[in-house]
């Protein structure tokens, strides 16, 4: 059996405790439930149980409400990285084109 890093092991939706700390982890268990929502897009939920019975009554019990904030936000950091990525590929674009333009005056030039 691998070795597990108790330092990573998050804690039962059912009891609250770590899922390492029950039979050394051999009967953790991952749940991972994906649905619409009202705009229709998908929301996820991860959740991680110590034993089976745990994630058996956790989804006897109504889905709790998703995480209202947004995963992920963008900043000026990001908005600087994507019109720098845009600017490297249209400089790629630039030199590819005149590479072929080159190349084609140089074949017509030898014929």
């Amino acid at each position: 059996m691998p070795t597990l890093d108790t330092a990573d092991a998050s804690d039962c939706a059912g009891c609250g405790r770590p899922w390492t700390d029950v039979d050394e982890g051999s009967r953790w268990l991952h749940l991972e439930v994906t649905r619409h929502d009202d705009s229709n897009r998908l929301e996820f939920l991860d959740v991680d149980f110590c034993s089976q019975e745990h994630a058996a009554e956790w989804l006897r019990r109504p889905l709790p409400a998703p995480a209202s904030e947004p995963l992920h936000t963008v900043t000026v950091r990001d908005r600087l990285v994507d019109i720098g990525m845009a600017l490297f590929f249209g400089l790629v674009v630039v030199l590819a084109v005149l590479g072929l333009w080159t190349s084609g005056r140089f074949v017509v030039d030898l014929l």
